[in-house]
């Protein structure tokens, strides 16, 4: 008798496979008891596709030849869903799941088979090759059936569904596909929870299966770990009552208040849990990779156990190299429900909607679980309208929200709280003031005049008295260039930093300015000083900008001043340039951001008037943003309730379409990016990738070409750009101006 394996390199035999999925879907049963509530039954039905999902791979011609046989073993798998004792709903369902659990319908419905009287079919001479394992089949396969039933389900009488009869080898000849088909596209409205369903769990216990895997983690106790760090009386009023609310919140507190553990002792309140630990996912969302890097460091270091604690970004499988971990495994594992702690963008957890890749595997581990936006003043209208839009669809799945930022605009507040039945927390105006760090200098100049402005406010000599350098926030890579060459000319020592390095330059920048700060007098950056950098200035001069946005470079400065009730000088330019006002629309609201604190010139800007004050500067765009989010979260609504389980999303473009960039190698690296590659490095070429607007590829094309990595499928766009390490990609004229 022929034996018959599902994976190769290393062999499992096939009974062995589908034992170690049905052990991931047995710790997904145990542990999300809420999918049971939004579709009934829905662990029974998956058993019986994880347990069929494969034994098509017993065909002759897939033992021998595997990935080369030219035939898709889910077609053989399916017919062997009339053997179950169920009405036809529940066996197309599991048909519909075995047949989609690798390639999705609209990519597979071409090659089911079709009956024409006296052709024949394909179908019919592979499923030759099955029959030839009958044996196999019968006396390995099935045979095991009743065990595993009782195994799963682990009751005395467990539903005993399978029933092979006599005949079976035939019966699987008449399987008819096209009426699977039919049945879908008749039913799909009333079943597409549970089909999604369906698909998420077979993905994820098929794919954790084949890493190795045999059960989903779990987290400990939040509490518990987060007391060896803070003990609960020393738990600020906000984050003991985040500990005791329910549901849906909303919170606003100072920075330095500790959000972060108000927003992990609200989960732990939240959260569903099994025999073992926390089962509920949680997702710990930001906008930016640089403070979603530093926050997963942050909770890997409470949880110490970076299968505990994931991260989700397009860079993210560079970033965990970077900390010397299991890359590799680590970046698959936190794409399946796996990890249950994850630090996000919104980005990520968006795909779900818009059908991106094995999104009912990410939809089904965002059901029941909880999210935390942090920062989520910093999205432009079009990315706020798509999570209001995103957050109505996750209340239907039974997930809650935490939505929390020391700045957030009134109309903000309104829009989220027209989405969810959000309630509200809030520092009390005493206690927010104790966080007060700053006293607000308005200076009637611009960037361009840095050279008188460094004698006019001393700027220098506070770097002398305080060892720590000066920080000078511009609005562009232009301005910031400008500006670092004029303090280098005057014989400053000073650091520049942007967007336009490379991954490895920015992060060794970074890394000198963290580690060696006394050695600058000046450092130089643009908005990625509002996200990137935990560090104190001396204190800050810096171009005009949103008020949102100007507090939170503020904070760049006597970061720890609360603690002592020490006030720190900061310094906020009147006039801007020409270039910000396509970077800030509408410039309004730079403009009456300048004209509220100038109102506040020489005093200390107290932390309970920040909310006033922001929602002051929107004022009068509030209206017109209203409109804008409320119009893309419209559009996004029409997208997601369009999207069909176990299809891919016809929208899957628009969704690359927002993000609106690309990573290419500057020229000077192309040589080196050759060398990586003839070596197998490929993961080391990350270093030397640069983020460029799209804008800019299509207006330089001609100065674009490709490099092959082929040992990981893909090519890698050079750009034959002027580019310096020490002050990034230069300017490039484009039709006699600047671009950068």
């Amino acid at each position: 008798m022929k034996l018959c394996y599902a994976k190769f390199n290393p062999h499992q035999f096939l009974e062995c496979h589908t034992l170690d999925a049905i052990n991931v879907l047995k710790s997904l049963k145990n542990s999300f008891s809420w999918l049971e509530e939004l579709s009934p039954g829905i662990f029974e039905l998956s058993f019986y596709a994880v347990l069929l999902h494969d034994i098509g791979k017993c065909a002759s011609g897939f033992q021998k030849k595997k990935n080369k046989w030219g035939y898709r073993h889910e077609l053989l798998s399916v017919p062997f869903v009339q053997f179950l004792d169920y009405g036809e709903r529940e066996r197309n369902l599991i048909a519909l799941a075995i047949l989609t659990h690798h390639k999705t319908l609209d990519e597979i419905e071409v090659l089911l088979p079709v009956k024409v009287e006296d052709v024949p079919l394909e179908f019919d001479e592979k499923l030759d090759e099955l029959l030839e394992r009958s044996e196999y089949i019968e006396k390995f396969f099935v045979s095991r059936i009743p065990n595993l039933e009782a195994y799963y389900f682990g009751t005395k009488k467990p539903p005993k569904r399978f029933k092979l009869p006599s005949n079976w080898r035939e019966n699987l000849r008449e399987f008819d596909f096209q009426g699977l088909k039919e049945w879908y596209e008749e039913n799909i409205e009333g079943e597409k929870i549970t089909l999604t369903f369906m698909r998420g769990l077979l993905n994820a216990s098929d794919h954790l299966a084949s890493a190795g895997e045999t059960e989903i983690r779990l987290l400990p106790d939040i509490a518990g770990r987060l007391e060896l760090k803070i003990p609960r009386e020393r738990l600020r009023p906000l984050q003991l009552e985040a500990s005791r609310s329910d549901g849906h919140i909303l919170l606003r507190a100072p920075t330095g208040y500790g959000k972060t553990e108000a927003a992990l002792l609200w989960a732990n309140r939240n959260a569903s849990r099994s025999g073992r630990g926390i089962a509920s996912r949680i997702f710990y969302v930001l906008p930016y990779k640089a403070s979603i890097n530093a926050m997963h460091r942050r909770l890997l270091g409470l949880f110490s156990d970076p299968y505990l604690v994931g991260v989700l970004h397009s860079s993210a499988t560079f970033y965990l190299y970077s900390l010397a971990i299991e890359y590799r495994k680590l970046s698959s594992l936190y794409r399946k429900i796996y990890t249950p702690l994850k630090v996000t963008t919104p980005f990520q957890l968006m795909k779900a909607f818009f059908g991106v890749g094995f999104h009912e595997m990410l939809k089904t581990e965002l059901a029941g679980s909880l999210l935390i936006f942090d920062e989520i003043h910093a999205y432009e209208p079009n990315i706020l309208g798509i999570i209001l839009a995103m957050l109505e669809e996750i209340d239907k799945l039974k997930a809650k929200a935490m939505v929390m930022t020391a700045t957030l605009p009134d109309f903000l507040e309104d829009l989220l709280e027209e989405t969810l039945p959000f309630k509200g927390l809030e520092t009390p105006p005493e206690e927010a003031d104790q966080f007060t760090r700053h006293r607000v200098h308005i200076v009637e100049e611009g960037i361009d005049s840095i050279g008188d402005l460094l004698h006019e406010l001393e700027l220098y000599m506070k770097v002398q008295k305080t060892s720590k350098p000066t920080l000078i926030a511009c609005n562009s890579v232009d301005r910031a260039i400008q500006t670092y060459n004029t303090l280098k000319e005057e014989g400053f020592k000073v650091l520049l930093l942007h967007s336009r390095f490379t991954h490895g330059d920015r992060e060794a920048k970074e890394r000198e300015l963290l580690e060696n700060m006394s050695n600058y007098d000046f450092a130089v950056a643009t908005q990625v000083v509002e996200v990137s950098l935990d560090v104190s200035f001396s204190t800050i001069l810096t171009e005009p900008a949103p008020l949102d946005a100007l507090i939170q470079r503020l904070g760049r400065v006597n970061r720890q001043g609360w603690r002592d009730g020490r006030i720190g000088d900061v310094y906020v330019l009147a006039r801007g340039s020409e270039a910000d006002r396509k970077i800030y629309k509408p410039y309004s609201v730079v403009e009456e951001s300048v004209k509220l604190l100038r109102e506040l010139d020489g005093k200390e800007l107290k932390e309970s008037q920040l909310p006033e004050l922001v929602s002051g500067a929107y004022q009068r765009v509030a209206e017109e943003l209203v409109e804008k989010v409320l119009r893309y979260k419209k559009m996004a609504r029409e997208v997601f309730d369009s999207l069909k389980p176990l299809r891919t999303g016809e929208d899957e473009k628009k969704f690359y379409g927002m993000f609106n960039g690309l990573e290419v190698v500057p020229g000077i690296h192309a040589g080196k990016i050759s060398e990586l590659l003839d070596k197998g490095l490929g993961i080391e070429t990350q270093r030397y990738l640069l983020p460029i607007p799209m804008w800019l590829y299509h207006s330089e094309r001609e100065s674009f070409h490709t490099l092959s990595d082929r040992g990981a499928g893909r090519y890698i766009l050079v750009a034959e750009l002027e580019y310096d390490p020490e002050v990034g990609l230069k300017r490039v004229p484009l039709n006699g101006g600047d671009i950068l």
